[in-house]
């Protein structure tokens, strides 16, 4: 009788890579089952790395609706700013230009603070999917033989996807 040892490495010996087993199970070849593991990976990655970006786009959605009432403030002493800046130079008002600068500071800081749990939770979401698009995807595309190159003009189909749609007068 083996020792557990030997059986140990018979029991290894005769277990399955995902590869084997996938081509057993559909009764295609290793080299096809590998081909469907490497694609699956890559639909799993894809699938991981718009999620990141869906999830981004998300909060920044909603920290815009949120912080509504702080970003119009900001904007609303901006456009002050640039109507009466002629004015203001004009009249050599340089006291009202700074108190108005100021405000804009303070108008900042608060909308600054107000967006800071939605980048907290925003910005780990946009490094991932960065580093999906930029590592993740073209690493596991030359894994599957596809290695990325620079493009320097459009493919048909996306050119016919992406044209600006014509205005109807």
């Amino acid at each position: 009788m083996p020792s557990k040892k030997q059986q140990a490495i018979q029991v290894a010996e005769e277990a399955l890579s995902p590869e084997e087993m996938i081509a057993k199970e559909l009764g295609v070849s290793v080299e096809v089952a590998r081909e469907i593991v490497l694609l699956r990976g890559f639909r799993d990655l894809v699938n991981e790395g718009i999620g990141y970006y869906l999830g981004a786009k998300a909060t920044q959605s909603d920290a815009s609706e949120k912080t509504e009432d702080q970003r119009k403030a900001v904007n609303d002493i901006r456009k002050s700013i640039s109507e009466n800046l002629e004015q203001m130079i004009t009249n050599g008002d340089i006291k009202t230009y700074k108190e108005t600068v100021e405000k804009l500071k303070a108008a900042r800081k608060v909308l600054s603070e107000a967006m800071k749990p939605f980048n907290e939770k925003k910005n780990p979401l946009n490094r991932a999917y960065k580093y999906c698009v930029n590592v993740a995807f073209p690493d596991a595309l030359k894994e599957l033989g596809a290695p990325v190159s620079p493009r320097f003009s459009l493919s048909d189909w996306i050119a016919e996807a992406t044209k600006p749609k014509k205005k109807q007068a």
